[in-house]
């Protein structure tokens, strides 16, 4: 008996679990937001999202150029808070925003140097459908233009600029996707400054907004990449350009792929090479050294001369000595760019200061005191280049036209 009241129980315990998702929404229901911009007017934020038209994606081929319909719409609202502007948006949008497959959240100069991020953090951290691996980027501009710029090759712009993140990740080190989670962890960091690329437009942006921009086979508008914004707290303080972008990334170990570009000699700056990075490694070691702490910095790099207009015989070894020695010049010059930088800013974007914190923790006490700690420590950089060859020939095209040089 008790056997079959529990099989009874049982099954309409079941049942209920069958009944389905007590707040499921259905698609045609909802306006899916592939990115999000973030400004501020006379006090208020302006929120605007970036919307995919699933009847003009479905309809279009390629590269999205043969509809005759956007594939984006943009929608923009305003309100004392953030949250506030969301649910104003509920007046001009005519479907609910669904945010689950929002990829980019672009964010304003003045509004990360004045308000800081501490309150968007708060509020993208919160929802359940949020995204925490969508990216974070900065822009000197209006944000809500960028998410206007129409791209051939995608249909949807966050796309887009999800690839371009990725693309400059991969092949250039010098900038790197900062997902939404790691943004937050950065910032929440005391010991370490938090960082974020710039997106910007390049060309007529009103022009590359029209749709018959995707009919053309030259934009007239495309968006890049910029410079570096570096945080102290959760406020933008500065930012670094390309140079020092490339030394930050030397000491944080993140260069994968990168073209050093030498010259062929200090009397002769006209004629280049072109060294490109193959395998990298950084090593960084903080020492107690006379009761103040130097942070001994080892770069290893083994790579291959891609390109050069250089008469030399790369036969010889002491050509191929000469020529490391030259790029790895290159790669200090980028470093202590980077270092002068961080101190100019009073900024710690590499984690100095964490890696001395779990080595000297008492150092790192004494040091957190000062107003600024970067001026208190030294830098000792050993740079190690390996040229591993040097493709399919051994002798530059140079050597043909002038032999004897």
């Amino acid at each position: 008996m008790n056997r079959k009241l529990n099989l009874v129980i049982l099954m309409l315990a079941a049942s209920l679990l069958l009944n389905g998702c007590w707040d499921s929404q259905e698609l045609n229901s909802l306006s899916i937001v592939s990115a999000t911009s973030i400004d501020r007017s006379e006090d208020e934020w302006v929120i605007s999202f970036q919307v995919v038209i699933p009847q003009s994606i479905a309809t279009q081929t390629g590269g999205g150029a043969g509809g005759s319909q956007s594939p984006i719409t943009i929608f923009s609202t305003r309100g004392k808070t953030i949250r506030e502007a969301m649910q104003n948006a509920n007046l001009e949008a005519p479907r609910a925003l669904f945010f689950a497959h929002n990829s980019v959240l672009i964010i304003n100069e003045q509004v990360v140097r004045n308000e800081g991020v501490r309150q968007i953090l708060d509020f993208f951290l919160r929802p359940v459908e949020s995204r925490e691996t969508m990216s974070v980027l900065l822009t000197k501009d209006k944000a809500s233009n960028l998410l206007e710029v129409l791209i051939p090759l995608e249909k949807i712009t966050g796309n887009a600029i999800q690839r371009v993140i990725t693309q400059g990740q991969e092949n250039l080190s010098q900038v790197k996707n900062i997902k939404l989670i790691d943004f937050a962890s950065m910032v929440a960091n005391p010991y370490k400054s938090a960082m974020a690329p710039e997106l910007r437009v390049s060309g007529n942006q009103e022009e590359q907004s029209n749709l018959d921009a995707l009919k053309s086979t030259r934009n007239q508008a495309v968006l890049k990449l910029g410079d570096l914004g570096v945080f102290r707290g959760d406020k933008l303080v500065g930012w670094m350009k390309r140079k020092e972008s490339r030394g930050v990334a030397w000491l944080s170990n993140s260069v994968k792929n990168l073209i050093i570009v030498t010259p062929c000699s200090d009397r002769d700056a006209s004629r280049l090479s072109s060294y490109r990075v193959i395998q990298s490694s950084t090593q960084v070691d903080p020492k107690m050294v006379n009761g103040s702490v130097t942070m001994m910095i080892h770069i290893q790099t083994v790579g291959a001369l891609d390109e050069t207009s250089c008469t030399m015989d790369l036969t010889n070894p002491d050509v191929i000595s000469k020529l490391e020695d030259t790029i790895a010049e290159q790669i200090k010059d980028e470093v202590l760019a980077a270092w002068k930088r961080m101190k100019d800013l009073n900024v710690d974007v590499v984690g100095f200061m964490d890696m001395i914190h779990r080595k000297y923790p008492a150092a790192s006490k004494h040091l957190t005191n000062s107003e600024r700690p970067l001026q208190k420590l030294e830098l000792k950089l050993n740079v190690k280049v390996t040229v591993e060859h040097t493709n399919m020939i051994n002798k530059p095209f140079s050597n043909l036209i002038e032999p004897n040089k």
